[in-house]
């Protein structure tokens, strides 16, 4: 019974700790969409949120935090919900999914103005990147083997760089006031673009042996 509950222990906590995570980013978003990103205190968050502001400082260090765990979050959720088109359908058929779901996402509601706040609070790269247990990096190394996508590029660097671009046209679109549709097809053309180049390796630029590496400067 004791062996029992202690295991238990672990997933609980995992749980609660996702739940206040969910909570402190819910009661975030409704704040930035009443006040602005820069008029929100977090202070008035966290009392919101029934937690402390040093529980909130746990999870998330300070407003861009909060900022990009909002954009990028509902990036991540709509590549969530389309990731069994990731397991079952082909590679550019689940991207151009993914961009209608996230065309009619950025464009449903009245907070454009506030959404690009949130972008310009984010910074323009994911600080994390992409690991190799990510959906789209497995669904990409799973057509290098069937050699679709070229091979002498990681996984992970490409999905970087397919996440980027559809970053940088949600953040156009918003700019642009584009409506569902034509965000839909602006974005489907930068996916197919980087696909396009993905597909297999330019015989006449030999590729650098890592992409992502960064190489310290050495003296002369």
């Amino acid at each position: 019974m004791t062996d029992s509950l202690e295991g238990a222990l672990p997933g609980l906590r995992e749980r609660k700790r996702r739940d206040t995570k969910v909570q402190i980013l819910s009661r975030a978003i409704a704040t930035f969409r009443k006040l602005g990103i820069r008029a929100a205190h977090l202070g008035e968050i966290a009392r919101g949120s029934g937690v402390s502001e040093a529980t909130l400082y746990n999870y998330f260090p300070n407003k861009g935090a909060l900022a990009e765990g909002w954009v990028r979050g509902e990036i991540d959720q709509t590549l969530e919900a389309v990731s069994r088109d990731l397991e079952t359908q082909g590679l550019r058929r689940a991207m151009r999914t993914l961009c209608r779901e996230l065309a009619t996402r950025a464009t449903a509601g009245e907070d454009r103005a506030v959404r690009l706040e949130a972008w310009r609070e984010s910074g323009r790269s994911r600080p994390d990147g992409f690991g190799p247990g990510h959906r789209l990096v497995l669904a990409l190394e799973r057509w290098q083997e069937s050699e679709r996508v070229r091979r002498d590029v990681e996984a992970s660097a490409i999905a970087s760089i397919l996440m980027e671009t559809l970053e940088g046209g949600l953040i156009d679109a918003l700019r642009r006031d584009l409506d569902a549709d034509d965000l839909t097809k602006a974005l489907r053309t930068r996916v197919d673009l980087i696909l396009d180049g993905a597909r297999k390796r330019n015989e006449r630029v030999a590729a650098p042996v890592s992409v992502w590496a960064t190489r310290p400067v050495q003296n002369r």
